[in-house]
């Protein structure tokens, strides 16, 4: 456990420059923290949130993590604009679709592509950064809708609950990826001759994971 572990820490220190990796792992903490913690949360009939002991903490959880990862999740969706541009994730915006048909023809062949910009690994962090960004939206709104007492709560909720699918599957399809990525890039390692207790390769900008 503690080999996986050491394995993992080591990809995404040579792949993420340190403010990334940083916020990355308490995006992802987080995230699975409200995945949790959704699980718990429960209303009375006069839409307050459940006395009880369990539900009342787990409820208040799952809102006040939420208001700490919506902060921590809009740094981490502006500062990989910023270091990266727009065209990186999306690049279908602008008609550009080289990559994405050159990473389909490296899939076919049964090879796992490398994350380059317009690539479909970036396309897909992409989806996910969207993804991120409608569910804490919505998750915002249907909080403060609710403390409001506004009727509107109720759509806010439904639509949140719709896109914390969508941040659901990503995290379960980027992850399983992104473990994939890592093993390959262990067996590589070990195939060159490298291992945990040598020196590390450069740091390099990749998000594959």
């Amino acid at each position: 456990m503690m080999q996986a572990i050491h394995v993992f820490w080591a990809y995404f220190r040579q792949s993420h420059p340190p403010l990334v990796r940083t916020v990355h792992s308490a995006v992802l903490v987080m995230v699975l923290m409200q995945m949790l913690s959704s699980n718990l949360i429960r209303f009375d009939a006069a839409g307050r949130v459940s006395a009880s002991p369990l539900f009342f903490m787990g409820s208040w959880a799952h809102f006040g993590t939420g208001l700490v990862l919506a902060l921590i999740g809009a740094f981490f969706v502006i500062i990989e604009i910023a270091r990266r541009g727009l065209r990186y994730f999306f690049p279908y915006l602008w008609g550009d679709f080289s990559q994405l048909k050159a990473d389909v023809k490296i899939l076919l062949g049964r090879r796992l592509p490398e994350a380059s910009p317009g690539s479909l690994a970036a396309v897909v962090q992409g989806l996910g950064l969207g993804a991120l960004v409608l569910t804490l939206s919505s998750g915002l709104a249907w909080f403060f809708l609710w403390q409001t007492g506004t009727g509107a709560a109720e759509t806010a909720k439904s639509i949140h609950e719709a896109c914390t699918g969508l941040i659901q599957a990503y995290v379960v399809g980027h992850g399983g990826l992104g473990l994939i990525h890592i093993f390959l890039w262990n067996r590589n390692q070990r195939g060159s001759g490298q291992n945990g207790h040598q020196k590390e390769p450069a740091e390099k900008d990749d998000d594959s994971v």
